[in-house]
């Protein structure tokens, strides 16, 4: 992995864009399911999800109202990677893309850190092109002329650049534009904005619009409103320093040690796990005809750095599609190839941006269970301490934070390729200072702490005084009579240094290391 000047800089799967919706219609099926017959249900995301209703509340507004268990599970996954690294990079695409940080916007993301825009910026975020703007334009459109390439000396950019949708998979609208359909789609997207030419809208209100017209939905009904505002918020927040933007291409502080292309990461991973999957291909049962063209579509995408082309060319080959359950086991389709891809694509992209990258409470696709979580190169967090770092209001987690600030520092200086006995210590410390600040008064619990104590105080009791009316008054060594004149005096103290170890190993058992 390349080194970067800020040790400390983490790359999350869990906000790709994928993961993040993957992870959002976790957390809805579970409300869905928790909920009576007779309540409404959490609707799919969707164009309509990020439009505006009657009263003017779109439904994913909504929704995060209504349900605080979206929130919690944003919540503990930014704050478990804040307590390992104060720097967590982003891609424009995690962010333009994913329901987390569409739904919730910068200013609730700061507040779950508890920053007000005073400090060192938290997150960064990566693009390929000047500015954020930018970005968000050449994510989500093509020029009108598709060999039109922006350099990188080009600081402005203007409307008429806008040509159509860009092919790909929208994660926020659930839609996939082939290559055929944006060709289609050009003219009413020029005919659109022509049309509107001088409501001078944002490059976000425009991409909105784009939208609103590909899913057919009419755009004076609020369409994708919601969309257009937080891509605009996210891109203002940048220019207000509240985030940090870095292009690729650039030599800058936290991203000194790229001097090579995405290309030069992405070949060697794949080479390494290409051979992986070629003999477990050659190991599996299915027939010479499968094996052979599950070879072939492998081939096809080991040469293919960019993400959309390669999920074009597994989605056009003639392989069965596959289930997408999260604990299936690998078979010769088009799924278990996406878990490969997914899997050496984000190695590569945390190599080739000098990050370490991390897990949190994120199940392990097909492929990483076959050849391991990580592979030897990141890091992976689970368990209880994220949940309770969700559920916790954000100033108490500032206080926390003020208060744990020497065991957060310890575990910071900590590098996933330290040895297993500091990884250990550091660990304990974190798990011991959360599940502490999150304890609660509870009279049940407190009442049946008293009672176990008072019940385990006359057991004692009982003990000393047959001890001393019956055996003591033997001749038996006097060491005898000491050593348990000395355990009736500590037992009380004993039971409780017990219960304190089993806390801390219970707790210490929810965050996991993956192999480094």
């Amino acid at each position: 992995m390349s080194q970067s000047v800020c040790p400390y800089a983490i790359m999350l799967t869990n906000f790709d864009s994928e993961e993040q919706l993957n992870d959002w219609n976790q957390v809805r099926h579970q409300c869905n399911s928790s909920q009576k017959c007779d309540q409404e249900r959490i609707p799919e995301v969707n164009s309509k999800f990020w439009s505006d209703g009657p009263d003017g509340v779109s439904i994913c507004e909504r929704t995060i109202q209504q349900y605080p268990e979206f929130l919690e599970r944003f919540a503990g996954i930014l704050r478990t990677a804040f307590l390992y690294s104060p720097h967590v990079l982003v891609t424009d695409a995690e962010i333009f893309d994913g329901i987390y940080f569409l739904a919730f916007g910068p200013d609730v993301v700061l507040d779950l850190l508890g920053q007000n825009g005073y400090e060192e910026s938290f997150l960064t975020v990566s693009g390929r092109q000047p500015t954020l703007e930018q970005c968000l334009l050449r994510f989500t459109t093509v020029p009108p002329d598709s060999q039109h390439q922006h350099s990188a000396e080009e600081e402005t950019v203007t409307l008429p650049d806008i040509g159509t949708l860009r092919p790909l998979e929208y994660q926020v609208l659930q839609e996939t534009v082939t290559t055929e359909e944006s060709q289609r789609f050009a003219s009413r997207a020029r005919a659109g904005l022509n049309e509107h030419a001088g409501d001078h809208w944002s490059i976000a209100q425009e991409i909105a619009y784009l939208y609103a017209a590909y899913c057919q939905q009419d755009r004076s009904d609020g369409t994708c409103q919601l969309l257009a505002q937080r891509w605009q918020e996210w891109i203002d927040a940048e220019r207000k320093g509240l985030i940090r933007y870095e292009q690729q291409g650039s030599q800058t502080e936290s991203n000194s040690g790229i001097v090579r292309s995405f290309n030069d990461a992405f070949l060697p991973v794949v080479s390494e796990n290409a051979d992986c999957l070629r003999s477990w291909c050659s190991a599996s049962k299915a027939d010479e005809a499968a094996k052979t063209a599950f070879w072939d579509v492998l081939d096809k995408i080991s040469h293919e750095p960019r993400r959309s082309k390669a999920f074009a060319l597994i989605r056009h080959s003639t392989l069965p599609l596959g289930t997408t359950d999260c604990n299936r086991i690998m078979e010769c389709d088009q799924q278990t190839l996406v878990d490969w891809y997914q899997f050496v694509y984000r190695l590569a992209m945390a190599d080739y941006l000098g990050c370490c990258l991390m897990a949190v409470q994120s199940k392990p696709n097909s492929y990483e269970r076959y050849a391991g979580r990580t592979g030897g190169r990141s890091l992976m967090l689970s368990g209880k301490v994220t949940e309770l770092l969700g559920q916790m209001p954000s100033n108490c987690f500032v206080q926390f934070c003020y208060q744990s600030r020497n065991a957060i520092k310890q575990w910071r200086n900590c590098r996933p390729n330290a040895p297993d006995s500091d990884q250990q210590r550091h660990i304990r410390n974190i798990a011991y200072c959360v599940q502490k600040s999150a304890s609660q008064l509870d009279r049940k619990q407190d009442n049946l702490k008293i009672i176990k104590q008072f019940i385990a105080t006359l057991i004692i009791a009982s003990i000393s005084v047959f001890c001393d009316k019956i055996i003591f008054s033997s001749s038996i060594s006097i060491i005898v009579i000491l050593a348990g004149a000395w355990f009736i005096e500590v037992f009380p103290e004993l039971l409780t240094m017990m219960e304190w170890m089993h806390d801390q190993h219970t707790a210490v058992q929810t965050m996991v290391f993956a192999q480094r």
